[in-house]
């Protein structure tokens, strides 16, 4: 409640009294009294410096501000946008079925995977994948060859405008996720056949772990999709993670679905979807160490895609 307070007073000081920083230190120093960790801070970022109605990122008086002040409060802050600090997660993942499998799998009508060649086995941000959705009008279930990440612009450090895509759904209250979450036909099932994450270690030589579910040749991430001016895009939603995942990856995991979830991620309620959003048990699951390290496109610490916390 002292947080959710904390949030309110810095969002509405920090753009109706940017001159007066007593608010925004109090806020801040609830939010670390209450023993809020780094990720609640990004949400805090996210209202306070960046407003829903700002249509981009600035990185100015405003942010050096709330630099200042949440190191004063006891953060480690970096000097960049805390959002984009360490939330880089799942940006590499496998799906190695073939088209005959994924048609199978999904309960898929042949004439409803329109396209031909299905996309490649390794899927990195801003490459085309394989998702299912379910047809609002017919309520079958179709195969769509998206881009993964939305888009989103926001203004970089040199001040120039740039787009940037986010590959993970984290703060499901944020308006930039609402409208696909509200609307079934808008959620989608990523399959895969398995994601990696990079562990703890020095930069360029993190070690690689590959994470899959050994009952469940392909299985799904709860994904949503829209569509944009340059086709269709999408995401899927993260959560807390379990306890296989976490020693390599403490902040968050990509949400899958059980086999019988699937059906209602594509037609519930929202509440009722939302519920679904939970750790996958980790006695399902595998993790192998790879031979590779250190960071590779769209896998790790230089890859700038995903990291927005939103």
């Amino acid at each position: 409640m002292m947080a959710h307070l904390a949030l309110a007073i810095a969002r509405s000081a920090a753009w109706q009294q940017p001159d007066d920083l007593a608010p925004l230190r109090l806020a801040l120093r609830v939010l670390a009294r209450c023993g809020v960790s780094p990720a609640a801070l990004a949400a805090f970022w996210e209202c306070a410096a960046f407003p829903s109605d700002n249509d981009y990122m600035h990185r100015g008086p405003m942010y050096d501000r709330l630099v200042q002040l949440a190191r004063e409060a006891g953060y480690d802050v970096a000097g960049e946008y805390v959002p984009c600090n360490g939330w880089l997660m799942c940006n590499h993942y496998r799906m190695t079925a073939s088209r005959a499998a994924l048609l199978e799998r999904y309960g898929i009508q042949p004439g409803y995977m329109t396209y031909g060649d299905l996309p490649a086995a390794d899927v990195f941000p801003k490459r085309p994948a394989t998702v299912i959705h379910r047809n609002r009008t017919s309520g079958f279930r179709h195969a769509m060859k998206p881009d993964w990440g939305f888009p989103r612009k926001m203004r970089g450090a040199s001040g120039k405008v740039i787009t940037s895509h986010v590959t993970n759904v984290r703060n499901l209250d944020s308006q930039f996720w609402r409208e696909s979450l509200e609307q079934p036909h808008h959620r989608c099932l990523v399959p895969v056949t398995s994601f990696s994450e990079y562990g703890p270690g020095e930069k360029g030589k993190r070690p690689l772990f590959w994470f899959d579910v050994p009952s469940r040749p392909i299985f799904s991430f709860a994904g949503i999709w829209r569509m944009t001016p340059a086709g269709a895009v999408f995401a899927f939603v993260t959560t807390e993670p379990n306890e296989i995942v976490r020693p390599v990856h403490p902040k968050a995991m990509p949400v899958i679905l059980h086999d019988e979830d699937e059906a209602r991620w594509l037609a519930a309620p929202t509440a009722e979807a939302l519920d679904m959003i939970a750790p996958y048990p980790s006695q399902l699951m595998s993790v192998e160490q790879a031979t590779q390290t250190g960071e590779k496109r769209g896998g790790g610490e230089k890859d700038d895609e995903g990291r927005l916390d939103l």
